[in-house]
This record gives structure tokens, sequence and C-alpha cells, in this order.
């Protein structure tokens, strides 16, 4: 009996992506808040299930030489195209298997401390997302944690909709042309939408978000033979009932979506000691269509106490821009606009502080440091520590910085023989996403960016491969460009 799913990706090869949700070094924060004492990713077992190409599990790999990496998929192309990776990387950390999760044994000794699940658990049948729960619930370190990533109810309902509609259309002869594939239709159907009401614009919106993610994309994910969303509430029973704990999002701002009303959280306090409604209730109101949720075993160890030695043990940094007003500071939105505003001594310190070490991530221990520059009176670690704790706790849930578990640091700028190492000079060749410290992909939108990031080996100056640019295309600018990649640490090794 043929399997669609198991013959698309046999057929097709999913896209090459980095899933910065997945990162253990975000992950470990969140789980390590909710009370879990998860392991050091520096020194951990990772999994991957539905690894395709390697493409996320491959830089984590090179970044944590003293951890072990496995990634499995039952796409033979993808599985021979990983390995080779890691060959042409060095990478001696990291095995590539192929094999269907149902058959897959890792030995009766092996247990990890992350597994990855990034697009599985909607896309495949009942069997195979039972499967996985049962796998992560017998294979999970006593202090591991499972990230499970699927598509959520009721945000995804218009979307199940639209893809029905769409695959109608393509198949029904018309007068004129309105597209063949699903990127072609669902433009056509934006066109059609207009936005003269709210509904209209709020579809549209929808089918914008659709059709931009390509094809490629569309194929595996919205198009996908299999694809059934679930309410967070149903999500929950399953992995309940199959031996899990909900430890919260793998992304800590995720649990309170910046979608909701600023109001929101203290309307929805009456929910606080019920997680799976006031949850789904979230989900609601926000219209979300998509969750990265992080599990343990039920069985698992997790004190849930609010501990300002651990938060201060954490790396950050804003990924704001931060202005100095009277009286305190303001974060900036990347397209303009306030964010928030911080006029108490400590918060507006803190903030400041954190322009000092961007784009890089530091230990808490030093941004303190660098808030004696901003501050009236000394840091009083007896009077000032406890409300610091808080106030990253609470700016991390707001999204307003970011929290790691170690730190990430690189030389903003340009080296004089820039060279992008050799995942990324690969990723280049194959014309795929570069990868940086933070794990997110950076798209090389044209050629000239392609052959240029090619040429990135280590082997040219910066003003050979300055002439070099100009003659792919003289009014590019290719030291601004150098500048970016630096700056996202694109050179860091």
């Amino acid at each position: 009996m043929s399997d669609p799913v198991h013959d698309l990706y046999q057929a097709h090869a999913y896209p090459a992506m980095s899933h910065p949700s997945t990162d253990p070094a975000v992950t470990a924060v969140a789980a390590r808040l909710a009370g879990l004492d998860v392991r050091a990713p520096s020194c951990a077992s990772v999994l991957e299930i539905g690894c395709a190409s390697g493409h996320n599990l491959l830089p984590l790999a090179a970044r944590w030489p003293d951890s072990r990496f496995t990634g499995i998929d039952f796409s033979k192309p993808a599985i021979k195209e990983a390995r080779e990776s890691a060959r042409h990387a060095r990478l001696t950390n990291i095995e590539f298997i192929e094999s269907d999760l149902q058959t897959f044994d890792p030995g009766n000794e092996v247990n990890y401390d992350f597994i990855i699940t990034h697009g599985i658990y909607s896309w495949v049948p009942d069997a195979v997302r039972q499967a996985l729960l049962d796998f992560c619930a017998a294979r999970l370190s006593l202090q591991g944690t499972a990230l499970i990533s699927y598509n959520t109810l009721p945000g995804w309902s218009l979307r199940k909709s639209l893809v029905d509609l769409t695959r109608q259309l393509s198949r029904k002869p018309t007068s004129g042309s309105i597209g063949q594939t699903p990127e072609q239709i669902l433009v056509f159907l934006a066109m059609a939408a207009g936005n003269h009401t709210p509904y209209t614009r709020h579809l549209t919106c929808v089918l914008h978000d659709m059709f931009g993610q390509g094809d490629d994309f569309l194929t595996f994910d919205d198009f996908s033979p299999i694809n059934e969303p679930c309410t967070f509430l149903d999500f929950i029973a399953h992995t309940s009932r199959s031996g899990l704990r909900y430890l919260g999002e793998s992304q800590l701002a995720e649990d309170s979506p910046s979608a909701l009303a600023p109001e929101a959280a203290e309307i929805l306090k009456p929910l606080a000691n019920d997680t799976p409604l006031l949850q789904q209730t979230i989900d609601m109101l926000t219209n979300r269509t998509f969750r990265s949720s992080l599990l343990c075993r039920s069985d698992a160890p997790v004190e849930g106490r609010f501990n300002v030695a651990m938060v201060l043990k954490f790396a950050v940094r804003s990924p704001h821009a931060v202005e100095h007003i009277t009286g305190g500071v303001r974060l900036m939105k990347h397209g303009g606009g306030e964010l928030a505003r911080f006029e108490q001594p400590l918060a507006a310190a803190f903030f400041a502080a954190l322009t000092k070490s961007n784009p890089e991530t530091v230990p808490i221990h030093e941004v303190i440091v660098h808030m004696a520059g901003f501050l009236k009176e000394p840091f009083d670690f007896a009077r000032d520590l406890t409300p610091l704790a808080r106030l990253v706790l609470d700016s991390a849930r707001q999204g307003l910085i970011s929290l790691r578990y170690e730190p990430v640091r690189f030389d903003t700028a340009p080296p004089a023989s820039p060279d992008l190492g050799p995942l990324r000079l690969l990723a280049a060749r194959k014309g795929q996403p570069l990868v940086d410290p933070y794990h997110m992909p950076c798209l090389l939108d044209d050629a000239r960016k392609r052959q240029l990031a090619v040429a990135m080996d280590g082997s040219r100056a910066m003003d050979e491969l300055a002439a070099l640019a100009k003659t792919m295309a003289p009014t590019f600018d290719f030291q601004a460009w150098l500048r970016h990649l630096a700056a996202r640490g694109m050179f860091a090794r």
C-alpha cells in the first residue's frame, strides 16, 4: 500500500533550513525556568527525528564538539546528503541514520537529553504520531526534553479551508489563468479578496503569509498529504496519556505571545493555575496557528519555584535598538516606533548596558558591570539582585530580551581575509541559507551573493573580494553586505 508521506519525501527534498526554536541553547533556558535541571547543551546527547539533509543539526554539532548528535530520516537521498555534509565539515560527533521512526532502535542503553521533532506531529498518520510520543517518553533521559512542533486550532481552520479550495481550483479547468501551483493560486485568491473589510484584510494577510513560503515549503507544510492541526488541549491530553509532561513553549516569549493586548495578562489571571486552559484561551485570543512545545518525562523531577541564582546564570542580549530619553530609555521596533520604555533607574541602566555588548550575547554578570556607568548609585547586590532577576525574567517573557544557556561571542568587524567556514561555504555552493551563531538562517537571495559567499574561503583578502564584487555588479554595496555578515557572526568559528 502506497504511503503518500513517504512517497513525497523520497521524490522531493525537504528545503534546507535551520529552525531557531529548536536550538538547545534556547530550549534549555525554557526548561530550566520551568523547573527541570536540564543538562548543558555543550555536553549532551541530541537526537533529531526527521533531520532531512541535516541543515538544522549540523551547525549545532559544529558548535558543541563535546556533545553527541544523531539525525534520523526515512529519506535515503536526504541521509546521503547529510552524511556527505558531515564528512565535508570533518564533524566526528554526529551520525545520520536512514530509518523510519517506528523501526528505529538506538540500543537499550541509549537515552537523549534533547529530542528535536520539528514538523512531524501534524504531518504523519495517527500510528506514527503515537509512536513519536512513545519514543520520547521511553528515550528521554530523566533530565531530557522533547521539542514537538505542530499546527494548532482554531487558528489553522481558515488555512485548512484555503488549502481545500486551492486543491479544488487546481483541478478545475478555467477560461482564464489562475495558476497551477499552490503559490500561484493563493496569489490569485489574495488579489480577488482585496482589503475592503476587516475580514478581507485578515484573509489577505493569511494568504500572503501562506504564499510567501513558496511552493517548496507549501508542498511539505500546508499542502502535505497529511496535515492534522489540533487544539492545545487535545495535544496536552495526548502527550499526558503517553507519559510526557508539558513544560512550556520552546521560546519563553511564546508562552504569552506579543499579539495579546497589554492588559490581557491581568485579565487572564483567574486561569493562572490551569496552564492548559490558559494556553488554549490564548490560542483562541491570538488566532495562533503553530506551536513549538517543550516536554519532559512525566516522572522527571520538576521544581517550579523562582530562583534568582538560576536566572542570573544565563546569557542575555537585546534584539531591539535602545534609545536614551529624558529620565530613562526606550526600546524601538525594527520598523520604527516605540516598543517599550523604562524610567525606573535599575531597568533603564540594564537596557542601556546591553548596548555595550550587542549583537553578542553575554553573561548577565557582565551586564551588571556595565550598568555601573548608567547608575547614580553603585549596584547593591543585597538590594538590587532580586529585582534585576525579575526584570530579566519578565523582559524575556515579553520578548524584549533573549536569554541563552551560554554566551555567544564573535568579532563584529569583517576579518582581513573573510572565511565563512566549511558548513557555510558548502551551503553557499548549494544555494542554501547560511546559519548564524543564533541558529538563524540567512538567505542568499541572488546569484551574485552566492558567488561572493563561495569566494569567502579565507584565501582572498577583503580588497580582492571587493574587486570581484565590482566586476560582477558595479552598483552592489559589497562593503555594507560584508559588514552585515560580520555583524551576524557569519565569520565566527
